[in-house]
């Protein structure tokens, strides 16, 4: 597939995604029911996609997985950093058209500050479990074939304890996407969430392969 097409196919699945956490945080269901139903829409995701996209749905995923197959250095040649911008784009207009697309929608409720440590706690958390269970910059179900369970389980986990209120559910573009629904205070989330990112790349060593 071309950067374009699979570009496209990340915004198509962020765009699902976010529909999808739109449509739990607005119905009538539990902590729990909320947590399984986006849990099962990012699996269902991961083993839709991971062959072709590398199932990201995330800014903050495809800087990590690109930075475990490249390195720092490879994160700034052209190809690399192509990839980089064009899924971060896609992302962030998708999770904008998933949630427009929930006519029933509410507005997001403000964010206190001390929701920014558990954030960034999460978002380690679920960070570290994608680069366990991704290969090669993917989290391809052909290479591991538990992922998309393994990593919709561990998200469910999360949302439980974390809950959908005031959080951007560890992705900065879902997180922007609900400063765009009059979200207020979402901004830390972000920051929170891509800190993660550069701690986990700073911890964890890099397969360094060169870049074409």
């Amino acid at each position: 597939m071309t950067l374009f097409q699979r570009a496209a196919m990340e915004g198509a699945g962020t765009a699902l995604l976010a529909f999808t956490i739109s449509r739990a945080a607005s119905g009538q269901l539990s902590s729990f029911e909320q947590a399984c139903m986006i849990g099962l829409s990012l699996s269902l995701l991961i083993h839709l996609c991971g062959r072709l996209s590398g199932a990201h749905f995330n800014p903050a995923v495809t800087l990590l997985l690109q930075h475990q197959r490249w390195g720092w250095a490879g994160l700034g040649r052209g190809g690399v950093w192509r990839e980089c911008f064009a899924y971060g784009v896609a992302q962030l207009i998708g999770a904008r058209v998933g949630f427009a697309l929930d006519p029933l929608a509410a507005a997001p409720e403000p964010l206190a500050l001390g929701g920014v440590v558990p954030e960034f706690a999460f978002s380690i958390a679920l960070f570290a479990l994608i680069l366990v269970w991704s290969h090669e910059g993917r989290i391809c179900p052909f290479a591991q074939p538990l992922a998309g369970v393994v990593i919709g389980l561990g998200l469910v986990v999360l949302v439980v304890l974390g809950g959908l209120t005031g959080s951007g559910l560890y992705n900065p573009a879902i997180a922007l996407a609900l400063v765009a629904r009059g979200g207020e205070g979402v901004l830390p989330l972000v920051a929170a969430q891509l800190l993660a990112a550069l701690a986990l790349m700073a911890l964890r060593p890099s397969a360094g392969q060169p870049a074409a």
